[in-house]
């Protein structure tokens, strides 16, 4: 049987590998490492989600935790271990359960990468 994708809760787990753009932005929200994240209208990052709109993937947060005004860095391109069970060559979207990912597209998610293995995701967000 075939687990589920789903994002790795193990901070220490999560880590940008060989060759990944990262940036730094604020945190609109409280992001846990791993979570894909969107920016919003108010220039802050939150975790991304796809309940009411489309919410554009920036990319993978890749540190601990951060609360709402601190910064953060992000995977914005590239690999990075962030994911469990997931399915090589799958594309992975967001969900509507903020910063999850999902290898399925039902309406507003947008594209985060693809899945290279079953715990890297290849940053590459499709606007």
């Amino acid at each position: 049987t075939s687990m589920a994708i789903g994002r790795d809760t193990t901070a220490a787990n999560i880590k940008p590998l060989e060759g990944a753009l990262i940036d730094r932005f604020t945190a609109g929200a409280a992001i846990a490492a791993g979570e894909l994240v969107s920016m919003s209208s108010d220039g802050y990052i939150d975790p991304a989600d796809s309940t009411s709109a489309k919410s554009l993937v920036l990319g993978v947060a890749v540190q601990a935790a951060a609360a709402a005004g601190e910064r953060i860095d992000v995977v914005t391109h590239g690999r990075v271990k962030c994911l469990t069970g997931a399915t090589p060559g799958a594309v992975v979207y967001n969900s509507t359960t903020a910063g999850e990912p999902l290898e399925t597209t039902a309406g507003n998610q947008t594209a985060a990468g693809i899945a290279v293995s079953a715990e890297i995701l290849f940053v590459r967000p499709g606007y």
